[in-house]
């Protein structure tokens, strides 16, 4: 490219020059016949002057007495016979021009003219003295004929001639004086043959100088065009793609290598012959006659059709075909580019093939892990439930932690499966959200109860703060916020081998939404990416001033992470190192299903860590506020004793409950606070402490009913038992803010104690095609006070319900069963044939299947709840309290 500009450039430097040199030699043209024409004029008055006797000029004395003169009528006849002879003299002049002696100046006076005196052509001598003075005053002094340059008047444009007379008597002082004859002629050519002499300067040089060069340069283009040409044909020979020139009459009139190559032809063989001859015979009645009233149209056509080649056999082509156009707009040929396509016609079926497997493969792993989750899901909910009702039973302390040892084995494998089962809802874009309202607060809070028993397995406490300005409820799906939370204090707690856990809970500042960076990974991210484009929907559409960023802060003690592994805990199946997953165990999924859910709910993920240091875990979600102000929770200067240990825990209680205006005297141990002034005391109780109070007696100094025990989740019946003659009250650590505000305010004291479960005494249809899952329902039905009856399949449960709806309250229906799955039966249960009774009976699934599809579509179909296996107690008595609710609803 710059070579080409400055080629451009140095060729209209020599243009320039070129042009600037014939200007110079039309002015020195200009100039040099300007002085011809002055000396012409010149010489032409000079010739004139020699007619006349200086002696009788000198006679005269410029006054109208010498017009009676003899001499006077001579010397006007002669100058008129001048004027005559010549039509381009407009006036011959005979003057005096003398000088003063003393130096007063310059005289000119007219002798005599060629025209009389009213001749408004004839010049007076004033005028000849202002206008010519110089010429004039050359000519006096040198003798020497002159001009000067041209003037205009009002009867054209005229110059004059000046020539000295020469005198013929002896004695006479031409330095005084001298006559002068003043020629005037026509001017009006004297600017055309100076513009003509000009140009004609100019033009030599032009034409010398520019022409070579022009056809230097005319041949240099040609040359130039020509290798275009050359070019261009080549390139259109050597293209792999079929290149043909048609006429208007569709006559083949060029055609290069490519198409002799492809069809199989000679290129003379073509020349001449219609295109349609080499067109399969099906394709020529559609593509290509929709083709050729296209171009003809003037339009371009571009699509495939198949050719035909010279054996016979036919090819797909794929190419377009344009018209080309005169300057004049009318079309003079059509040009057709097409490329063979029957390579890519095979990757294309190749390809399609690839995705009809790929996408068979695709539904058989859903398949599969829906297979998966329900057969994995069925015996482990026979462990998890008969292990619960075991631990329920007298057992010794080595058979109950026997016990404790298939459940937290089984819990994990539980773990594993939906950990599974998440990344494959990730991994298919079918990952959903639910949002509804929600208090933050709560979903920690149900988190820290689903880990408390594993924290004090290993003496670890895990502790919350929450600012006071987080919204008492936002619009997000709690239940996979309480999984990221789970997931990263579940590894909090994993990873840590004393000291604490603690999640803090704030509104993000707007230096926190600014410089949120998180562990990017593009590995990582690929994944998540498209989770996010495939649930974009699920985000809620809301104006940014009723949405919240909250930022959660996950901290713990523990072993911490080297900073050069950061970029692999989001990586799916990757953890820091072999010695790691051998010590700790896991998948290494747990993370990297977190950072797309945080990214689902519109936040992102990082880590702060140091080998040795603990770790920071911190997430943030954007949901639209559902209620702005949690309640004022106030305390009124009540005196609480604290007896707590020193440490996180202590630091915790105090700060909340002086945040409540509560006064509190803390203490390392209860013996600390007799003698104290205090209205409530707050004591904590280990295992350890436990058993100890278990065989002491209660001390007056305190009283059981102003005595509230915190103690580990995990602590024993018996040993809870033993505690009551100590504590009116016992609060679960880790312990949730809001039930303990109720206790110490006494709005509801009963919130604390671990009630009783509820008798609810309902008639329960199960139906449920595993002996074991059907056993262990029975069991648990019975200890919340329910009658259950139990079928194997769906057909029995609708001949029962047939028979005997009357019976039943709700049914347990499970949906994957042989000879009619649950769909199928819930379907014909709402369908009213099995009465209108049992049409609008309470069903709850109870299944192995957890994918969301499937809850979403058994919700569609008829189901009033959803529980999945294994099965929970706390869910399954939820669930009925569900149920009681809708059933006191409908009865009223």
């Amino acid at each position: 490219m710059l070579s080409y500009h400055s080629r451009k450039l140095k060729i209209a430097i020599v243009w320039v020059a070129i042009a600037l040199a014939g200007g110079a030699t039309g002015g020195w043209a200009w100039q040099a016949r300007e002085r011809d024409l002055l000396e012409r004029i010149s010489r032409r008055a000079a010739r004139m002057a020699v007619a006349f006797d200086g002696a009788d000029l000198h006679r005269l004395s410029g006054t109208r007495a010498d017009h009676d003169s003899p001499a006077y009528a001579r010397l006007v006849r002669r100058l008129r016979q001048f004027h005559v002879a010549d039509p381009n003299v407009r006036a011959v002049s005979l003057v005096r021009y003398s000088t003063a002696a003393s130096g007063g100046g310059e005289r000119v006076s007219t002798l005599a003219a060629s025209r009389h005196d009213g001749d408004a052509t004839t010049s007076g001598a004033k005028d000849l003295t202002k206008r010519d003075a110089s010429v004039l005053r050359e000519t006096f002094e040198t003798g020497q004929p002159g001009a000067a340059q041209p003037f205009s008047d009002a009867q054209g444009q005229w110059i004059r001639g000046f020539a000295p007379i020469e005198p013929t008597t002896s004695g006479r002082d031409v330095k005084s004086a001298r006559e002068l004859l003043v020629l005037e002629m026509d001017a009006r050519r004297w600017q055309r043959e100076l513009l003509l002499a000009g140009f004609q300067g100019a033009f030599f040089v032009w034409t010398l100088l520019g022409l070579p060069l022009g056809v230097w340069l005319a041949l240099r283009r040609q040359h130039e065009q020509r290798d275009v040409i050359r070019n261009l044909s080549e390139a259109m020979e050597q293209s792999h793609s079929a290149i043909m020139i048609l006429d208007l009459e569709s006559r083949i009139e060029f055609a290069n290598r490519g198409l002799c190559q492809q069809i199989g032809f000679s290129r003379r063989e073509m020349i001449g012959r219609r295109w349609k001859e080499f067109q399969f015979a099906g394709a020529a009645d559609g593509h290509v006659s929709d083709l050729i009233a296209t171009v003809k149209a003037g339009q371009t056509w571009e699509g495939e059709w198949f050719n035909k080649r010279k054996d016979g056999t036919t090819y797909p082509v794929r190419g377009v075909v344009t018209p080309v156009r005169l300057p004049g707009g009318s079309i003079s040929c059509f040009v057709a580019v097409f490329d063979d396509v029957t390579d890519t016609k095979r990757r294309e079926e190749e390809l399609r093939e690839a995705r009809d497997l790929a996408m068979a493969g695709d539904r058989a792993k859903g398949q599969f892990l829906a297979t998966m989750s329900h057969e994995v899901r069925t015996p482990l909910n026979g462990i998890v439930g008969f292990t619960s009702l075991l631990l329920d039973t007298p057992l010794t302390p080595e058979q109950r932690e026997y016990v404790q040892t298939i459940r937290m084995s089984t819990e994990a494998l539980i773990q594993l499966t939906g950990d599974i089962l998440d990344f494959s809802r990730i991994e298919s874009g079918k990952l959903k959200l639910d949002p509804m309202a929600c208090d933050p607060r709560e979903c920690v809070e149900d988190a820290f109860d689903l880990l408390a028993a594993r924290a004090a397995d290993k003496h670890i406490e895990i502790l919350h703060r929450v600012a006071d300005d987080v919204p008492a409820a936002i619009v997000i799906d709690g239940g996979r916020l309480r999984q990221v939370l789970v997931n990263l204090v579940g590894n909090a707690i994993k990873f840590t081998e004393r000291g604490e856990v603690e999640v803090s809970l704030a509104v993000a500042s707007e230096p926190e939404l600014e410089h949120a960076n998180p562990t990017a990974d593009p590995a990582a991210l690929a994944l998540n990416d498209h989770a996010v484009s495939v649930n974009a929907d699920v985000r809620p559409a809301v104006p940014d001033e009723t949405c919240c960023t909250l930022v959660f802060r996950v901290r713990d003690t523990g072993i911490g992470i080297p900073p050069e592994h950061h970029a692999k805990l989001f990586r799916p199946f990757t953890q820091v190192d072999e010695s790691t997953t051998r010590r700790y165990g896991g998948t290494g999924l747990g993370l990297a299903i977190c950072r797309n859910l945080v990214e689902l709910m519109g936040g992102e993920i990082r880590v702060e860590s140091q080998t040795g240091r603990g770790s920071t875990f911190a997430f943030t979600v954007r949901a639209p506020v559902a209620a702005a102000q949690a309640p004022v929770r106030k305390l009124a200067g009540l005196r609480l004793g604290l007896a707590v240990g020193p440490g996180a825990l202590r630091r915790e209680l105090g700060q909340l409950l002086r945040s409540w205006d509560a006064r509190v005297i803390e203490a390392d141990a209860p013996e600390q606070l007799i003698n104290q002034e205090w209205e409530l005391a707050l004591v904590e109780v280990d295992e350890v402490i436990a058993r100890a109070l278990a065989v002491q007696d209660p001390l007056p100094e305190l009283p059981p009913e102003k005595s509230i025990g915190l103690v580990p989740v995990s602590l024993s019946n018996e040993l809870r038992t033993a505690l009551r003659k100590h504590f009116g009250l016992l609060v679960n650590r880790p312990v949730r803010h809001a039930m303990l505000f109720d206790v110490l305010s006494g709005a509801q004291p009963q919130a604390a104690v671990m009630a009783p479960r509820t008798l609810f005494g309902f008639r329960v249809l199960v139906v449920e095609d595993n002996a074991v899952n059907r056993r262990l329902i029975s069991r648990v039905l019975e200890k919340l006070g329910c009658v259950a009856t139990l079928v194997e399949d769906g057909r029995k449960a609708l001949e029962e319900l047939r028979q005997r709806a009357e019976r039943y309250d709700l049914v347990l229906l499970d949906l994957h069963m042989p000879e009619l799955d649950g769909l199928a039966t819930l379907r014909e249960i709402r369908a009213g044939n099995t009465g209108a009774r049992a049409q609008t009976m309470w069903i709850i699934a109870l299944t192995a299947d957890a994918r969301e599809q499937q809850r979403t579509r058994g919700m569609a179909e008829g189901l009033n709840d959803y529980l999945t296996k294994p099965l929970s107690v706390t869910d399954l008595e939820t669930a009925l309290r569900r149920f009681r609710q809708e059933w006191s609803t409908r009865t009223r």
